[in-house]
């Protein structure tokens, strides 16, 4: 019955014909659920949100979608609204808690509707609205003899989640809870020794799927929070909730009124509403800001007798603590394990707030930072620190985290990782395994031959021409280009060491580098004509 926080879940409603494939996209007070898969069951605290719809991007057919919702499991389905392909959302505000199943339908250019009726249609999505806290009966009884005590506990909801049970105890006036090993049952008792004569309280809470919280307290002299009251304690989330009660002992002349009395100082006074509670619940309450509230409920038959309004020291019927605070929760730091701690990421981080449970801390990733987020761990104790030992299948490697606290009256701090968590640790090394020789396929081309040292320079300080890559004839003598001068020395020069080319004559330039092979021959270019002096 309350929950927490606003969350996002996803529901696709499917392609039909090749129309549009309409996501919906549900954001309300809280959920719980396991994976976002079609016809999937969810839990909400808040009996109104908003349904954006989000269509295929490709698709260019459709023109409206139509959002219709069921309240008898599918058996008929009633229009909602229609939403164009680039609307934001349609809101939804259930009349009153229990079962809706939502489906849509599509409608293209042509008018064409898909399913063309709502006979029969499947669910996209089945959302449970529950506002409603447990309500626990908690008995204490007087201590035995051996110093034992026993306590027992009736828990009424309809839609209980029983693993987050737990029964505590303290000293009467201490500050910490001492929690025990009860059982985890709707109905059950337990017996325990405090180890002290002196009294203690006793304290059961519990939540239901929709992640309502209830809570309550009794004394070691069996009564729930002092002298007469039961004790109860509502975490709520808004200063605006409802009170559900029931009148017995009605008589002929029927309810009169139910006059509304509260007390913000654990009853040491009291005031009167000005309204009267009708005599059908619930009972629809504001108040003007955070806080404790206690409340007790006086009903007046037709001749106006009923039981006597609360005194000073009066214990009430019930107590509401609104809570609208988020905790505030901070990433300190995600470092993947290397070596021995391979495959381990250690989480620390900081989480607080007045009303934190016992296991408040959960634990999200997602491939980008707006989502979605995939849930990894949930119901973690407030301890700072987590070893998270990394899945070895679908986690990307790169993610962000998100750690999210919950208090006990629902509301959620959130943190995520300004940027993206490296899993993948590896450094790719490169090396050498061998060398082969590649073939040149014909008119290819080879690598470059290592490069050539320049030539020693002949005897006398005559500076020597470059090598040149191929001989060339010495019946074909050459000119340089331009110069019309015969590139052979002049007579009277001593003649060039054995294998090296002839040296340039005194005072001429060097020939020029070896000019490139040409493509078609694979020799050397035809030299242009040399020019007159």
């Amino acid at each position: 019955m309350v929950a927490s926080g606003f969350q996002t879940l996803v529901v696709v409603a499917g392609r039909a014909h090749g129309l549009a494939l309409a996501a919906i996209m549900l954001l309300m007070g809280g959920w719980t659920a396991g994976n976002l898969h079609a016809q999937q069951s969810y839990f909400s605290d808040q009996p109104s949100f908003q349904i954006p719809i989000i269509p295929d991007p490709s698709d260019r057919r459709t023109s409206a979608i139509l959002l219709h919702v069921s309240e008898d499991y599918g058996k008929t389905f009633q229009y909602v609204a229609t939403a164009s392909p680039n609307q934001r959302g349609i809101p939804f505000k259930a009349p009153r808690d229990g079962w809706y199943w939502f489906a849509v339908q599509t409608q293209d250019n042509t008018g064409q509707l898909n399913p063309q009726t709502m006979v029969g249609a499947q669910p996209a999505l089945k959302v449970c609205v529950d506002t409603q806290a447990p309500n626990i009966l908690l008995k204490q009884a007087t201590p035995n003899k051996d110093g034992t005590q026993s306590v027992e506990w009736e828990i009424r909801d309809d839609n209980l989640d029983l693993p987050t049970l737990r029964l505590e105890y303290r000293p009467q006036g201490a500050r910490d809870w001492v929690p025990l090993p009860a059982q985890q049952v709707q109905t059950g008792s337990h017996v325990f020794n405090p180890g002290i004569t002196t009294p203690v309280e006793v304290r059961l809470t519990v939540r239901d799927k929709a992640r309502n919280v209830g809570e309550q307290i009794v004394s070691g002299n069996g009564k729930g929070g002092g002298a007469g009251g039961t004790g109860q304690v509502i975490m709520v989330r808004s200063r605006r909730f409802q009170l559900n009660y029931k009148i017995d002992d009605i008589g002929p002349s029927d309810v009169s009124k139910v006059e509304v009395y509260y007390t913000r100082d654990n009853g040491r006074s009291w005031r009167k509403y000005e309204a009267d509670a009708p005599k059908e619940p619930p009972c629809i309450l504001e108040v003007p800001e955070e806080g404790r509230y206690g409340f007790t409920l006086v009903a007046r038959s037709g001749v106006d007798l009923g039981e006597q309004p609360p005194r000073p020291g009066d214990a009430p019927h019930i107590i509401v603590e609104v809570d609208e605070t988020k905790p505030i929760v901070k990433i300190l730091n995600a470092e993947v394990g290397r070596g021995a701690d391979q495959g381990l990421m250690t989480l620390t981080w900081t989480a607080s707030d007045k009303f934190l449970g016992n296991t408040p801390i959960s634990i999200s990733f997602a491939r980008d930072p707006s989502g979605p987020w995939t849930q990894a761990l949930k119901d973690l104790p407030n301890t700072g620190r987590h070893v998270w030992k990394l899945p070895a299948e679908g986690l990307p490697f790169q993610f962000f985290l998100r750690v999210e606290c919950s208090d006990q009256a629902g509301n959620i701090g959130v943190s995520a990782s300004a940027s993206p968590i490296k899993v993948d640790l590896n450094l790719p090394k490169a090396r050498v395994v061998g060398v082969e020789v590649a073939p040149v396929a014909p008119g290819g081309s080879v690598a470059p031959a290592s490069p050539v040292s320049p030539p020693m320079a002949p005897a006398g300080g005559l500076p020597s021409a470059p090598l040149s890559p191929s001989p060339v004839s010495p019946s074909s003598p050459m000119s340089l280009p331009g110069s019309g001068i015969p590139a052979a020395p002049p007579s009277g020069l001593p003649a060039p060491p054995s294998g090296l080319p002839p040296a340039a004559p005194i005072g001429l330039p060097a020939v020029p580098p070896a000019i490139p092979a040409s493509p078609a021959t694979g020799g050397l270019p035809p030299l242009p004509p040399a020019s007159a002096p």
